[in-house]
Parts: C-alpha cells; structure tokens; sequence
C-alpha cells in the first residue's frame, strides 16, 4: 500500500488491526488438511445450492502485500464449480476504465443472481492506491468511503451476500516474505523495488487503512480481518466465515429465518412544478418560426461537445415523460449535428433476461460515459419509480428504496467522473396524448410508434401521474435536480431543452 502524500495520520487507535496478530493462531498442517477437507465439501455444495436460490455472492480478498491473497483465494476457488464463479484480479484500471467514474469497472463485474464473483483486490485496494497519492488525501478517501458503502448495501439490499476479508500481517514478517520471494527463482519478479517503498511506509500506511477498514465495516458488508502471520489459520478463518454467511443467506431466503426489511429512508421531498404551458411567455411558434432559433442551438451544440472532449469531461442527458411526449423528436434535433462518435443514445426498453439477473443498476451504470462523452438516455433507470412501480413489477420495498440509491448513483458518478448530469421530464396533458395517439394510428409512417401497451399505460394515467410527481420531488437534487419541459407544442420544447443543454454544458466548463 502507497504511503499518502501528505504525512498525516488519522487521530486515533487502530480499532480494527489491534490485537489481531498472536502466536496462539498458529496450525500444523496435519491439522489444517484434516479440517479443510469437510469445510471443502461443504463450500461446494452451498455453491449450488446459492444458484439454485438465486443468491448472488461478493467476496472481496484484501491485505497487505505478500499476506497471502493469491494462496487463500485459489484455496477457495479450488473447492468450486467453476462454472459457477469468475475471479476478478484487480490490478491497475486499463485505459477504457481510467475514464470512467471510480466504481464503474467494479460495477460491470458485480455477479448474476446464483453466481459469486471473488475478487482479488477490489474497489478498496484501489481506492487507496489513487487517493493517497493526492495531497487532499483525506478529504478524497472520505468521498470514496461512502461511494463504497452506498455501493455496497445497495448490493446487499438487491439479496447480494458480501463477505469481505483483509489479511493482516506485520511489518517484519512482510519483510521476511518479501527476502523469501527474492530467493525464489520463481517468485524473484514479484518484488520490485517499489513495493520496497511501500513496504517502509507501513508504520505510516497502518493507521491509513485502518481507519478505512472501520469506516467500511458496516452491518450490509462486515469485516473479517485475519492474522495471516500462518497461512493455514487464514484459510481455514476463510472457510470458516464465508460458509457461516452463505448459510445465513439460504436460511433467509428458505423462510426458515426470515429477514425483516427496514424502511426505506426516503430522500427528502422537493416540490417541482409540473406544467404543459409552452415555451419561454407561453406564446406558441411554427416550426418555421423556431428554425432560426433551433439553428443557432444545434451550431451552440456542435461548439460545447467539442470542449466537453477536449476537456475530457462527461456528461448524461436523460429524457423522460409521458408517452408520446416527444423525446424521441427531442433527442433528434438535440443530435442531429454532433459528430456521432462522441456521444450514444440508449433506448431503454423492458429489462432481458441477463438484465434481470443484476442489481437493477447494473444496465444503466455499464452504459455511462467515458471521459469527454455524451451518453443521452431515453428513458431510464427511473423505469424502476414509474413504471415498475405502477405495474407492479418490483416490491414497495425495493422501488422506495430506489430513490435513494438513484441519488446516491448521480452523486457518485459526478462526484467520481468530474461530469455532469441534466435530467428532463416533458410534460403533457392527457387530452394533448389522446390526440397524438389517434394521430399516430392514422399515419402509416407512425402506427409503429403506438402499441397495445400505450393504451393500457394511460388508463393508468393517474396512478402515473402521482409516481411522477414522487419521483420528482425525491429525486430533484442539488446535483442532479429536475428540468420539466412543457411539451404540448414540441417545437418550443425542443428549443427549450437544446437551451438548457448548452447552458448546462457552458457552466460545466467555466
């Protein structure tokens, strides 16, 4: 681990790393191979009977260099199927993942629903690597902290079983297996000098990660911090620790023991202003009216795409409302001259088997953009408080629960990508639908757009109408708050957005 770059430690006692090593955590290995071998066969059959139920499974390996990982994680591994795990080796981020946000390529790797995905070094191995290397360290790894918890228990909230293990040794013995690899000829190229630098940074690194481990041991995702002095007392620590949680896990998902869900903690209420009126003094416009001022927009567009990519900085635009509101209109006119490699649009449709197998997340967040990228969505993770929660395709528990995880996605990912967020809602009356709806069914060119769905959809136009007015007041943020168009005449609307758009983008980029 990097020693910080500014040399101050955190105030206090290392509460998680103190009294871990002794010399009573010691086994023989006639011992340690007789109790592996039961704790084996065990592992092995919650395996399958996790994938049978549908539980996915993180285990998170992390220590000190030298303390083990790569012998406890394959011990591990060895006892199953592997069709039923991927191992993730978590080494620097590739080229694609420095310019994404912090989480991203952590996220895209969570498992699907009976699966486990292990990593060896994850999300907080990375975190110290970047953060303590910056000279506001400590403000920095606090953001990282609660990026990492929130990530976590909204794992953890979505049935995910997290088992996370930090081996502990200390610096003398860290040495000595340091001089022991560079006896080895087999092992020699696995220490180089500079993790000899590290190594004299342990007295100051120590104090660093404990804090961070006690920051992160949370009720959703535990500690299990581990004398690894004797590697076979690790493993069998391992073994030990990760079965109890995976049984646990079976027995609340069996019924046998079952769990009682907390409340959601609902964000705060921000009341925003819904309305159809029209654009600017609610005066309307032609479309040969608004083409000048359209014109002027999309050249304005063309201008602030080329900064966002010169500047490396990110954005998402996502667009929702009503059916037949005119997003996809919108969307065209907004894009319609930017160069077409700088930015994505993503269609969001009812979730595919694979989808449905992730955290609800998972689609969307894979989708972000990478650093001087545009990624405008229509329609999108909000799906989860609007419609999944009017049709009923998800819990109260779980789409309550989605307001906060959606305000903490947006603020992460701005937080994390340096980027920026504008988010729509077009608004129209039910009258002003009626009528698209029979305009579209009387177009040959259009019928496509209106199906069988777009009418049930709007027999519902109450129950909507008050998951819309929800949505918005709990998940207009400062960082990412509500923009509602009036949307009845689509050509003032789309003047309006491409406005906000390039308004957004010029304080983005002073």
């Amino acid at each position: 681990m990097p020693a910080p770059a500014q040399r101050r430690r955190p105030r206090g006692k290392c509460a998680m790393l103190k009294n871990v090593i002794s010399p009573k955590n010691r086994i023989d290995t006639k011992t340690f191979e007789k109790k592996i071998a039961p704790l084996k066969e065990r592992l092995g059959i919650l395996q399958r009977s996790l994938h049978d139920a549908g539980i996915p499974v993180v285990v998170v390996m992390e220590g000190w260099d030298a303390a083990g990982i790569t012998r406890s994680t394959k011990m591990v591994i060895d006892s199953l199927d592997p069709r039923g795990f991927t191992l993730h080796t978590i080494e620097q981020p590739t080229d694609n993942e420095r310019v994404r946000p912090f989480l991203w390529r952590f996220w895209v790797r969570t498992p699907q629903k009976g699966r486990i995905a292990i990593f060896a070094r994850s999300w907080y191995s990375r975190a110290i690597s970047a953060e303590m290397q910056k000279a506001s360290w400590t403000k920095s790894l606090k953001g990282r902290t609660i990026a990492i918890n929130n990530f976590e228990r909204q794992l953890s909230d979505d049935g995910a079983v997290i088992v996370k293990f930090f081996l502990h040794i200390e610096k003398e013995e860290q040495k000595r297996r340091f001089i022991a690899r560079e006896h080895d000829p087999l092992k020699a190229w696995l220490v180089t000098p500079a993790l000899w630098e590290i190594h004299k940074s342990y007295e100051l690194s120590l104090p660093v990660i404990d804090h961070f481990l006690e920051k992160t041991d949370t009720k959703s995702a535990p500690w299990h911090v581990l004398d690894a002095t004797d590697e076979n007392f690790a493993v069998l620590k391992i073994y030990t620790a990760l079965e109890a949680a995976l049984e646990k896990a079976l027995l609340v998902k069996s019924g046998e023991k079952p769990a009682k869900l907390p409340d959601p903690l609902l964000p705060e209420k921000r009341p925003v202003k819904r309305s159809a009126g029209n654009y600017k003094d609610g005066k309307s416009c032609t479309r040969e009216e608004c083409q000048p001022a359209l014109d002027a927009l999309q050249e304005e567009m063309i201008r602030v795409q080329g900064l966002l990519f010169k500047r490396k900085i990110p954005l998402i635009i996502v667009y929702e409302g009503w059916d037949a509101a005119g997003k996809g209109g919108n969307i065209t006119r907004l894009a319609r001259y930017m160069n077409p490699r700088g930015y994505d649009v993503i269609p969001t449709s009812a979730p595919g088997a694979t989808e449905k197998s992730h955290h609800y997340l998972w689609r969307f967040v894979r989708n972000f953009p990478q650093a001087g990228h545009i990624a405008i969505f229509d329609r999108s993770w909000y799906g989860r408080v609007l419609v999944e929660r009017v049709e009923n395709f998800c819990t109260k528990n779980e789409w309550q629960r989605a307001y906060r995880e959606i305000n903490e996605m947006e603020a992460d990912y701005v937080y994390s990508s340096g980027g920026g967020i504008i988010k729509f809602w077009l608004e129209i009356t039910k009258d002003e639908q009626l009528r698209r709806f029979e305009q579209r069914e009387d177009d040959p060119l259009k019928q496509w757009k209106i199906t069988d769905e777009d009418w049930r959809n709007r027999e519902k136009w109450d129950l909507y109408d008050k998951a819309v007015d929800e949505m918005l007041a709990r998940t207009s943020t400062k960082i990412a708050p509500w923009t509602v168009i009036g949307s009845e005449d689509k050509w003032p609307a789309r003047i309006r957005t491409i406005e906000k758009v390039t308004s957004y983008c010029r304080d983005l980029l002073e």
